[in-house]
């Protein structure tokens, strides 16, 4: 009888390289996750927030007008007007700093007290399709955890039963 290899076929030889390889590539998909998630910040923001007569307090102190934390990306926040609460008068921007990153007001002037109110007006922008795809994996990822624990035991399954038949077929060839 003529020993003839059939191409495509597998042999149980071939099992350790398989399983390698589909392990590979789960581990390659994870990894582009965890770098698409750090790299979001990297691309730039498609959406645009406005606030309009937001009420702070500038007594020397930060005050927070957004909250970058709730919109992902953010970005630019400014200041386009700012009046006092009490009499309508316009706040000139030397007595006040902007931190286009944090989305804070701070009094520059310090001598403002506890109760001076002040009317913030002002835009930012946040989001951008890096975001939405990036949240979205995100969240399929937090609910398929039991599934990745699942995948994940059957690889190291999977390798530790391909090292055995790696084994298994090495000693097979010697004739031990």
């Amino acid at each position: 009888m003529v020993n003839q290899k059939k191409k495509g076929q597998l042999k149980l030889g071939d099992a350790p390289t398989l399983v390698m390889i589909v392990g590979f590539i789960f581990l390659l998909m994870a990894t582009i996750a965890y770098i698409s998630e750090e790299y979001q910040v990297g691309i730039g923001a498609d959406n645009t927030g406005t606030y309009t007569n937001e009420s702070i307090y500038l007594n020397g102190t930060t005050f927070e007008v957004v909250d970058p934390d709730s919109y992902c990306n953010f970005q630019d926040f400014t200041v386009s007007s700012a009046v006092n609460a009490t009499d309508g008068a316009t706040i000139l921007s030397g007595n006040y700093t902007v931190d286009s990153d944090l989305g804070t007001v701070v009094n520059a002037t310090a001598d403002w007290d506890d109760t001076y109110e002040v009317y913030v007006t002002g835009a930012f922008a946040y989001g951008g399709a890096s975001c939405n795809v990036t949240e979205n994996l995100q969240q399929e990822l937090s609910d398929n955890t039991s599934i990745a624990g699942i995948v994940l035991t059957i690889s190291l399954v999977g390798i530790i039963l391909s090292l055995l038949i790696g084994i298994f077929v090495a000693s097979r060839r010697r004739g031990i």
